[in-house]
């Protein structure tokens, strides 16, 4: 059963907005509008990017759950993009004339829109350049970008890479939740056999990788900084690891998130490099973070959780890394 704040904004209206991108646009749900106006009570962004099913207006619903069960809806602005996916040949979601569209994989990882020159990542710079407009939300304090499962893919690699941090007026923090892989910032993975723990402790070390010869592209971006693409490769490996260190993190995972039959889980040899499932991968990336680089990333298990995002952010994990409140 959904929780009662779950249900009670699932017959919320939804506002959608036409964001500018370049010469085209993206539709984004949120309570206040970007472009225009002036929100003067918001205090706190919260962007919520969708999974792979491209469910934008529930992801919505479901971060503005999260915000009431802390008590911030009068001075949050709650944002969720929907990155539109087609194929080649055509076949996906219904788009607007104008709109950006990206294959399923390509949003995920900050690629080339399939329709002109829009990488996703492009999206979530214009989001946060709205946001930094002090005529339109003059008592801002922060910016919270929040993802799950692909969502979780996306909001990983934008705090790795992005360039628009440097330019806002507030911190930016990120939240990332249950993803099947991450951006690795150097060739080391834990040790065949090895794993570590919430505690933040290990059974064993890292090191190259130990297929390495079988699993050529394990260290290749989306889940290492070799042969980066799209918007990632606009910005040196060496940038990309000395401000990913240096940025606020938080790390979520379902305690529950443990199966290796989900068909959604990336199987392929570079996200097998990282661990068998996604409380694992998760679990050793941020230990892998902390004892490589010193990072000062956070991390957190939603109690009784699976692969699910109303629960991670609904429940009192997701509440407390994105409002720092139970």
């Amino acid at each position: 059963m959904l929780p009662v704040l779950v249900l009670a904004f699932w017959a919320a209206p939804a506002e959608i907005e036409q964001l500018k991108v370049a010469d085209g646009h993206v539709l984004v749900w949120r309570t206040h509008a970007l472009q225009s106006g002036t929100s003067s009570g918001v205090e706190r962004a919260y962007i919520m990017v969708h999974g792979t099913n491209r469910n934008a207006e529930d992801y919505y619903r479901w971060a503005l759950a999260s915000t009431a069960a802390a008590g911030k809806l009068e001075s949050t602005v709650v944002i969720a993009p929907h990155f539109k996916a087609r194929t080649a040949s055509g076949r996906g979601d219904e788009v607007e004339l104008g709109e950006w569209f990206w294959t399923n994989d390509a949003w995920k990882a900050g690629e080339s829109a399939l329709n002109g020159n829009a990488f996703s990542f492009d999206v979530m710079d214009r989001i946060l350049e709205c946001l930094n407009n002090p005529a339109r939300f003059p008592a801002l304090k922060e910016v919270v970008v929040a993802g799950h499962s692909a969502g979780g893919q996306y909001v990983q690699r934008y705090a790795a890479t992005n360039k628009a941090e440097p330019q806002m007026r507030v911190p930016v923090r990120y939240v990332v939740a249950n993803p099947s892989s991450y951006v690795y910032m150097n060739e080391l993975r834990m040790r065949q056999g090895g794993t570590c723990t919430e505690r933040g402790d290990c059974n064993g070390t890292f090191t190259k990788y130990w297929d390495s010869g079988n699993c050529t592209t394990y260290d290749d971006y989306r889940y290492g900084l070799e042969k980066l693409t799209g918007y990632a490769a606009q910005v040196p490996a060496t940038q990309i690891r000395e401000q990913f260190v240096r940025r606020k993190v938080t790390y979520l995972v379902g305690e529950l998130d443990t199966r290796t039959d989900d068909p959604n889980l990336d199987k392929s040899c570079p996200a097998n490099a990282q661990g068998a499932y996604r409380r694992e991968r998760g679990t050793i990336f941020w230990n892998y973070m902390k004892g490589q680089f010193g990072a000062a990333h956070e991390f957190g298990i939603a109690p009784g959780c699976g692969h699910s995002a109303v629960c991670v952010f609904a429940g009192p994990a997701g509440v407390k890394a994105v409002f720092g409140t139970k």
